[in-house]
């Protein structure tokens, strides 16, 4: 399967979603819980590789936050 990442115009929202997430958990968990359900709701119009390139894309964003702060300590 090959994952697609930065593909579509909310992209740049996963990412971001991302990085507000390292500063509020609860971010974190709605984003997760939409995606689950999103990806339930959109069953057979959404593939795989869609929904897990939203969730590397959310991941790319926590993972760059945290690595630039830990670099300015």
């Amino acid at each position: 399967m090959k994952i697609e990442i930065f593909d579509d115009k909310n992209s740049l929202m996963h990412t971001l979603l991302g990085i507000l997430s390292y500063f509020w958990l609860f971010v974190f968990i709605i984003f997760i819980f939409y995606e689950i359900i999103e990806h339930i709701y959109k069953h057979n119009k959404e593939k795989e590789a869609n929904f897990l390139g939203d969730i590397v894309e959310f991941l790319f964003g926590l993972g760059a936050i945290t690595l630039t702060l830990k670099a300015l300590n």
